[in-house]
């Protein structure tokens, strides 16, 4: 009897103490761990909707939407620019180099990547990728969507 009086008394505490924070929304970490549980721990990323919804639009192929999402998993931070391997995205896919760096060329001339060169503390370079023509043509898609405009208004009403 006090097990099952315990269990209904951690639940309720547990409730209350959800229903208590819902106006807080949780941290993306907090909830991505709370959707995906142990495969987020491992690391994820965030991507928005607009994207997937207009990449017919951006002149994206499956595979250069592939290729795109794992270049992103190397973006942690803004002004810290991805620079993975084509190698790398490669093994990953399954698929030769070449079929990878094709694609980082035709997102190039569609204007959604800039390659660049940067120079590290040690004198050393490297090449990186630069996402901010893509960051603004997707906030360019965005401000014209009816969820984002939708989600606008709630924002200007509460």
């Amino acid at each position: 009897m006090s097990v099952a009086i315990n269990r209904y008394l951690f639940l309720n505490r547990r409730s209350l103490s959800y229903i208590g924070n819902m106006n807080k929304a949780p941290r993306t970490t907090e909830r991505a761990v709370e959707k995906w549980e142990d495969a987020a721990e491992a690391g994820f990323q965030t991507l928005p909707d607009i994207l997937l919804r207009k990449q017919v639009e951006l002149g994206l192929s499956p595979t250069d939407m592939l290729v795109l999402i794992n270049i992103t998993m190397h973006w942690w931070y803004r002004e810290q620019l991805p620079f993975p391997r084509s190698a790398t995205i490669a093994e990953r896919m399954g698929v030769d180099a070449r079929t990878v760096q094709r694609s980082i060329r035709k997102m190039q001339d569609l204007k959604l990547v800039e390659r660049e060169t940067e120079t590290l503390e040690d004198g050393t370079t490297r090449s990186v990728l630069n996402l901010s023509p893509l960051v603004e043509r997707l906030s360019g898609f965005a401000r014209r969507d009816p969820n984002y405009v939708a989600r606008m208004h709630r924002k200007e009403v509460a």
